[in-house]
């Protein structure tokens, strides 16, 4: 709780650090929300949100700040360090040190003497008036030594000792000289990469790129028009090729028609901030998709599952963790909701609700479906949402109807309606193949594809054969897997657990209220063949002659 604290020395409880600001690792959407309302260029408020979805990963801003550091070295500098970008010489020359260290903080100027110039030089540098100095002496460690040199050259002036001072000055102008005429880009660099990692200063520790990172998602004063901080003036244009980046990066996957039919659903509800819905069997890729279009829109759009049950807590939580509302366990129901709204009615953000079925009361199919009304409640606001969802989500709407509840309501708002294609061409089910096991040859991602139609678990079993090639390739102590590893998942671990699991649903089916499952089950579409009850406690040695006539058949097929 807020109001209570405990001290460093008291008795350790586990809970003292629960309030530790290390687990305050996200952005706030909330914050991130009222920045981008006063933000009026639409590009801006993408970058904002972009860096608070980013905010969220795994790392969170600190692993952002070291990415950019790798992949932008030499966009870090001042100003014009960053004009400077293109030169051909190694080394800034004296006009452009002097050009460069005006753009560094004070302290830091004198880091950089050049030829000929004195401490005092230095010092009128650093600071425009010898009064402030003086004024400042007693609150900075570095104000007071500057003010007591200062100080200490009038006291030899009023004591009458000009020669000897001007005998100190024509020594020390002596010793400037040994100073460089030129630093190395390097030595500049090196000071901009200490400054973004750990701050420029002890005192200035609250500057490093991390903390900027944070200030450009919620400090209103930020301008993302101008330069950013000193030592990374180009971090606003640098984030804008780094959100491109990102974007190509997360395109790199293969698209189905399935998946262009949802991308152009999700496009469309984008544009027109509208209420849709995407219907189609499961296992079929519409949840992958739509989350995949979630990630390469990382700041237009959240992707949220929504959660079974019939509780608002459940819900409202999922929706909070989606959209990045940060630590919010310690709020109500009601206060949850009212931040989601908030976060929501911006308008920027379009929501994407997967497994959509799951918004209409679950068991009690008379009750009030609170879920859906606040859903029209947000389409009402003009919240572009699209429901994604199995079928049952039209039956659940027609069933909800002897409630009495108006199912006009919803269907009036409803902007689009897509029912997704109930199956998969080879040639999809192919590049998905290949996607996941890129060592294959194309006869054996022929194999895969026809072994996928004819599973009950259709994309699913694509994916389990992948994983399981790949858990042998690693037993193995090899990183990518085989041909033969793959041959070896589906005949010796995919296709004798499918048919198993297909048994034991067949047999389920057909049991009846205390009686033993029946001793010879139907066949199953997989295999052929017989399997006692006791199949858990055998080997699977008696798969082996129905499982070499499915491979058999699936090696005519291929060549055919």
């Amino acid at each position: 709780m807020s109001t209570r604290k405990s001290k460093d020395n008291s008795v350790l409880h586990q809970n003292r650090f629960a309030s530790s600001p290390e687990f305050e690792r996200g952005v706030i959407a909330t914050g991130a929300a009222k920045r981008c309302a006063i933000l009026d260029d639409k590009k801006d408020r993408e970058l904002v949100w972009f860096v608070h979805h980013l905010s969220h990963k795994d790392g969170g801003l600190a692993a952002v700040a070291v990415d950019l550091l790798k992949m932008y070295p030499h966009r870090l500098g001042t100003p014009s360090m960053v004009t400077f970008e293109n030169r051909k010489s190694q080394k800034f020359n004296v006009d452009e040190v002097r050009e460069i260290r005006m753009e560094m903080p004070r302290e830091l100027r004198r880091q950089f003497p050049l030829r000929g110039e004195t401490k005092s030089e230095l010092y009128q540098i650093s600071e425009d008036r010898f009064e402030r100095l003086q004024r400042q002496a007693d609150n900075s460690r570095r104000l007071c030594q500057m003010a007591e040199f200062a100080l200490h050259r009038f006291a030899m002036i009023d004591a009458g000792r000009q020669v000897e001072l001007d005998a100190m000055d024509a020594q020390e102008r002596e010793e400037a000289k040994k100073n460089p005429a030129a630093y190395p880009v390097a030595e500049f660099r090196d000071l901009c990469r200490q400054a973004a990692e750990h701050g420029d200063s002890q005192e200035n520790q609250f500057l490093t790129l991390e903390k900027e990172l944070f200030r450009l998602c919620l400090d209103p004063a930020c301008d993302l028009k101008k330069s950013g901080p000193w030592y990374f003036a180009d971090l606003f244009n640098v984030l804008r090729e780094y959100h491109q980046q990102w974007i190509q990066k997360k395109s790199n996957v293969v698209v189905t028609t399935l998946g262009k039919k949802v991308y152009e659903t999700l496009d469309y509800t984008l544009h027109s901030h509208s209420l849709t819905l995407l219907e189609g069997n499961a296992r079929m890729g519409k949840s992958f998709s739509a989350r995949a279009w979630c990630e390469q829109h990382p700041g237009k759009a959240r992707f949220v599952e929504v959660p079974g049950g019939n509780d608002d807590a459940a819900f409202f939580r999922a929706l909070a963790r989606g959209i990045g509302l940060g630590n919010f366990l310690s709020y109500k129901v009601a206060e949850i909701r009212d931040r989601v709204e908030s976060v929501l009615r911006t308008g920027d953000i379009i929501l994407v609700l997967d497994e959509a079925q799951r918004l209409w009361p679950q068991r009690i199919r008379y009750s009030f479906p609170s879920r859906i009304i606040w859903v029209m409640t947000l389409a009402n606001a003009g919240v572009p949402i699209c429901m994604v969802s199995t079928p049952q989500f039209i039956l659940a709407q027609k069933a909800i109807e002897k409630s009495g509840w108006n199912s006009d309501q919803l269907t009036g708002r409803n902007g689009y309606y897509e029912f997704l294609p109930t199956e998969l061409e080879t040639s999809d089910l192919m590049a998905v193949s290949r996607s996941v096991l890129p060592e294959a040859n194309d006869e054996v991602l022929k194999a895969l594809s026809i072994y996928a139609k004819t599973s009950a678990r259709y994309l699913a079993a694509v994916d389990t054969i992948a994983k399981r090639a790949k858990y042998i390739a690693e037993r193995a102590g090899r990183e990518n897997c085989s041909t033969q590893d793959i041959r070896t998942a589906m005949k010796e671990s995919v296709i004798p657990s499918d048919t198993m699991l297909a048994h034991a649903l067949d047999q389920a089916k057909n049991k009846t209220t205390r009686t033993r499952l029946l001793p010879s089950p139907k066949p199953v579409a997989l295999v052929q063949t017989k399997i006692p009850p006791n199949r858990a406690n055998n080997p699977p040695t008696e798969f082996e002659p129905a499982i070499s006539r499915l491979a058999g058949g699936i090696a005519e097929l291929v060549k055919g």
